[in-house]
């Protein structure tokens, strides 16, 4: 024999199908509800990554390069210290600017003057753009070149640019060196606009050297002195590991008596836009579920006071109390989990309309969108919802007595 509870929530079940027209308009009232909130849940989600992921893609947003303090340049010790922080995802020395600079000659015979950049392994400009990292050694130099220096020098990656750095003798005369590089990559637009050639840190230090009149191995050059012990950097260019690591290492810096630039003020716009929009759905939310809770709270409680005669009567017949509480709460389970999916279908009707008309303007992408363990999460929450607001109407009926059943029959 089928337990009692069983047998209260199958008549429940086909209760709730004899009075289809009434089930009906309580499902529609709860997509109603539940729809607005899942389509501007789904807009929130999209429009905000979308915005991170524009900031994300492009390095720059995470770039802290100093403009203040420290005037004497930045030593290795600190440079090490500094790829320590937290938050830090890379983090290297530049050069002071006349010796980062180097007369490229193009094919036609034109002469252009780059920015040289030291590059090493982790680089978020040649990691994030899948470039090879350019490791030189005597006779055999390599650089990254930017998208703009390598359509002014009309080359690509493979190819091979000639250059020369020139440095003062000790008589006064000045003395060319001619150098050969061979271009391992080429960035896209996207990663700049600067006429940069990247090359490992040693190619960057070698070329001080010889400036400086120091010997310079890798170049195959010899001067009047030796490379220092250690060396100082005129400054460095630094990359957070991501968007929030970014004003507690702006921080960190300030700390160490080093205000550096950044995008904070772009990141944080970001934040903003992601807590307006948040606090907004969230009270929207909350609204919306004390709503539910009071309509499915009245539904179940008219439903009962309807049906007093049959709830005594099924005590009159056997039924034990915890059966009578499973059948308004079967009954509002039954409209919540049947609401929940109309407004699922309905929410993704409204997105894939909202990513067609916006197709063009995102590349395809979409920008309003859910993810599945929020769609069960909802799901979990209107049925808690929906047992919770029937609960008090069910302890009623089941509190009914079968003598008064008797009496007005």
């Amino acid at each position: 024999m089928k337990p009692l509870w069983r047998i209260s929530a199958r008549l429940a079940y086909m209760d709730w199908f004899h009075e289809l027209s009434l089930s009906v308009c309580g499902v529609l009232a709860l997509a109603s509800m539940l729809a607005p909130l899942l389509i501007l849940h789904g807009v929130h989600n999209g429009v905000v990554e979308k915005l991170r992921e524009s900031l994300m893609a492009d390095p720059a947003v995470l770039v802290l390069i100093p403009y203040a303090g420290k005037g004497a340049g930045f030593e290795e010790d600190f440079l090490r210290q500094m790829r320590q922080a937290p938050g830090l995802r890379f983090g290297i020395g530049r050069a002071r600017d006349v010796a980062s600079e180097l007369q490229l000659r193009a094919k036609d015979g034109r002469n252009f003057v780059i920015t040289l950049e030291a590059t090493a392994h982790g680089d978020p400009l040649l990691e994030d753009y899948m470039q090879p990292q350019p490791v030189s050694s005597p006779g055999n130099l390599q650089m990254v070149l930017s998208h703009t220096a390598a359509a002014k020098m009309d080359v690509q990656k493979g190819g091979t640019v000639t250059a020369s750095i020139a440095r003062r003798l000790a008589n006064g005369r000045f003395t060319r060196l001619p150098l050969e590089f061979e271009v391992t990559g080429v960035l896209p637009a996207m990663a700049g606009s600067r006429d940069t050639a990247f090359v490992d840190l040693a190619t960057l230090n070698a070329i001080q050297d010889f400036r400086d009149g120091i010997h310079a191995p890798l170049l195959q050059a010899r001067g009047e002195m030796e490379p220092p012990p250690s060396r100082h950097y005129e400054s460095f260019r630094a990359y957070a590991a991501s968007l929030d690591d970014v004003p507690p290492l702006e921080k960190w810096f300030k700390e160490q008596g080093i205000t550096v630039k950044t995008r904070a003020r772009d990141i944080e716009a970001i934040k903003k836009i992601d807590t307006a929009l948040a606090s907004v759905i969230g009270l929207i939310a909350v609204a919306g579920c004390v709503g539910f809770f009071a309509f499915m709270a009245s539904t179940a409680r008219a439903a009962a006071r309807r049906k007093w005669k049959q709830m005594g009567m099924l005590k009159l017949i056997g039924m034990g109390r915890g059966a009578i509480i499973v059948y308004p709460i079967m009954q509002s389970l039954l409209t919540a989990a049947l609401g929940c999916l109309l407004a699922f279908a309905v929410y993704g009707g409204v997105a894939f309309a909202i990513d067609y008309l916006f197709a063009s303007e995102t590349g395809g992408e979409a920008i309003c969108k859910i993810s599945p363990s929020f769609f069960c999460l909802s799901f979990f929450c209107v049925l808690l919802l929906a047992t919770l607001s029937s609960l008090r109407s069910a302890l009623k009926a089941a509190a009914i007595s079968p003598s008064m059943v008797i009496r007005e029959s």
